[in-house]
C-alpha cells in the first residue's frame, strides 16, 4: 500500500479507506488502527474527550506511546477515525427498510426516511457526547462512512422534487440543528446554575421582575402565561419535545418548499438523463445545442415569458403605489 502523502489524502482518511498498511515494525496483530480507534471511543465514552490522549490510549492497550506513534502518527488523525468508527455503527441501524415506522413519522417516504436519519444522528450524539467537541474538518468531507451518511440522506430524498444543491443544503440544515440540539442537552441538561441569594422558585420570579412590559413588550406575555419561566428552577431532563418540534418544522419546511410550483422549476431529481437547471445552461454553451432550431425557439419563448412577467409585476407594483397614494375611499 501507498503512503498518505504519496497519495495527496490526509492521512485519516487514507487510514479510513483501507490505504495504509500497518507497520511492518514494531508489536504485530496485538495493535491494528481498528483496535486503537475503538480504544479511543472506549475512553472517550468513559472520561470524555479531554481524557483521549495518545499516551492513555496506548496505556488502556497495553503498550508505549511511541508504539501507537507507528499507527496514528497525529491526535487530530485519532479523533477523525473515532468519529468515521462511530458513524459507521450509526449506518448499521439507520436502513429505514429495517425499522418500524413510528407513529409519529407519517407523511411521505422521503419524511419518514429523513427522520429516521436525524434520530439516529441525535440517539448517536446523546450516547457520544464527545463527538460534538470534536470540530468540524475538510478531512470529513472524504471519510467513507460520512460520505455513506449523504448517500443514505440522498436516496431518502432521490423522488423529492426540488435541485441537487438544495437537497445537500437541507441535509446540512438537519444535521446541524441535531448536533445543536443534543449539543444544547449536554450542555445543561441536568444542571441549573444557581441564583446568587435565591432561594427555591426564586430564578421564576426574578425573571418576571427583570422582564417588564415596557421594555420587552413581545416577551412578557409569555413571561406572564408561564411559558417562558416553566421548568427554569430545576433541571432539564433529557426530554425530546424541544428536538421532536424542530425537526418536525424542518421537514415541513422542506414540504412546503418542494410543493411550490416556482421552486420545482428548478427541480432536479436522479432520473437518468434528467437535467438540473445547472447543467442546462451549461448544454447551451455546446455550439450545436445552442444553433439547434427547436432550442433556439424553446429559448426565445423563455425570454418572452419572462419579459412579460417582469412588465406584470412593474404594472402590479405601480398600481399599488398609486391605490396608496390616493389613500382609501370616503
Amino acid at each position: 500500500m501507498s503512503d498518505a502523502s504519496d497519495l495527496g489524502l490526509p492521512r485519516a482518511v487514507a487510514i479510513a479507506w483501507g490505504m495504509v498498511a500497518d507497520p511492518q515494525r514494531g508489536p504485530k496483530r496485538e495493535l491494528s488502527h481498528e483496535r486503537i480507534v475503538e480504544a479511543a471511543i472506549e475512553l472517550a465514552d468513559a472520561e470524555g474527550i479531554g481524557a483521549v490522549t495518545m499516551s492513555k490510549v496506548a496505556s488502556s492497550l497495553g503498550f508505549t506511546t511511541m508504539a501507537l506513534y507507528r499507527y496514528v502518527t497525529a491526535k487530530d488523525d485519532l479523533l477523525q477515525l473515532m468519529q468515521d468508527a462511530v458513524l459507521e455503527q450509526l449506518l448499521g441501524t439507520a436502513d429505514p427498510e429495517l425499522q418500524p415506522q413510528r407513529e409519529d413519522q407519517v407523511g411521505s417516504g422521503w419524511e419518514r426516511e429523513l427522520r429516521l436519519i436525524a434520530d439516529q444522528l441525535y440517539a448517536m450524539y446523546r450516547e457520544h457526547p464527545w463527538m460534538i467537541e470534536i470540530p468540524v474538518a475538510s478531512a470529513q468531507l472524504l471519510m467513507p462512512n460520512n460520505l455513506a451518511l449523504v448517500d443514505s440522506a440522498m436516496r431518502a430524498m432521490r423522488q423529492l422534487p426540488i435541485a441537487d444543491h438544495e437537497k445537500i443544503g437541507a441535509l446540512l440544515l438537519i444535521s446541524t440543528f441535531v448536533r445543536g440540539a443534543a449539543d444544547l442537552v449536554r450542555d445543561i441538561g441536568g444542571r441549573i446554575d444557581p441564583v446568587i441569594g435565591g432561594a427555591p422558585g426564586s430564578r421564576a420570579q426574578l425573571i418576571k421582575e427583570l422582564i417588564s412590559e415596557e421594555r420587552y413588550p413581545y416577551l412578557r406575555p409569555l413571561v406572564e402565561s408561564g411559558i417562558y419561566t416553566a421548568g427554569v428552577d430545576a433541571p432539564v431532563d433529557d426530554d425530546p419535545s424541544d428536538y421532536d418540534f424542530g425537526i418536525q418544522l424542518i421537514l415541513a419546511g422542506i414540504a412546503n418548499h418542494a410543493a411550490d410550483p416556482s421552486q420545482q422549476m428548478g427541480a432536479a431529481t436522479s432520473e437518468p438523463g434528467f437535467k438540473s437547471d445547472d447543467q442546462l445552461a451549461e448544454a447551451l454553451t455546446v455550439d450545436h445545442v445552442r444553433k439547434d432550431p427547436k432550442v433556439k425557439d424553446a429559448v426565445r419563448r423563455r425570454r418572452e415569458a419572462e419579459t412579460k412577467l417582469r412588465e406584470a409585476r412593474k404594472r402590479e407594483r405601480d398600481q399599488i403605489k398609486s391605490a396608496l397614494e390616493r389613500g382609501p375611499k370616503s
